[in-house]
């Protein structure tokens, strides 16, 4: 109950003190319930303590600030930003294969480097496809004719996108046979 009367009072005087001019005093007491109250002026009936405080402006600047100390902490290498873009269909291009074949060719910059464990991954629709990593090159097999939206990502090994392509549209042409 102490511990709390002593925040409720020091709060209080947080309080009163911004709220004051330069120089001012607090009046404080308790009650039967042992709640310390606070006011700027005496409260007739009631047996006051008094405070006066000081009120200091504060610096214009941290004397003492805080910095980082940045040696406990290992170096973390730079993170490329890969850029992924499909080079080859052309967006509203019109693709004529009657076994449903779609071939994408991508471009990469920068390119990956050496050891790089990462997965190229073609989205057609909503339908995903496994890629070439290392030429780049991906292909979607018995896709239905008609228009598909086509869209490449680049994965890292822990699951994290690097990057990703615009999304385009292109037209599959299919003969089918009417039976």
């Amino acid at each position: 109950m102490k511990i709390t009367s002593a925040i409720w009072f020091a709060l209080g005087l947080s309080w009163l003190v911004q709220a004051a001019d330069e120089n001012t005093t607090v009046y404080y007491w308790t009650d039967a319930q042992g709640v310390t109250h606070f006011s700027d002026r005496p409260v007739a009936g009631k047996t006051m303590n008094s405070k006066q405080v000081e009120i200091v402006n504060p610096p214009a600047s941290n004397p003492n600030p805080i910095t980082e100390n940045t040696t406990d902490t290992p170096a973390q290498p730079p993170s490329l930003s890969y850029t992924l873009s499909i080079a080859s269909p052309q967006s509203e291009q019109t693709i004529r294969d009657n076994e449903g074949r779609i071939t994408v060719q991508n471009q990469l910059s920068p390119a990956m480097p050496e050891g790089e464990q990462s997965q190229l991954v073609l989205y057609v629709d909503a339908n995903r496809y496994g890629c070439n990593t290392a030429s780049l090159s991906c292909e979607a097999t018995n896709v239905e004719r008609g228009a598909h939206q086509l869209r490449t990502e680049l994965i890292s090994q822990s699951g994290k996108i690097l990057a990703s392509s615009e999304s385009i549209t292109v037209y599959l042409f299919r003969v089918t046979a009417i039976k």
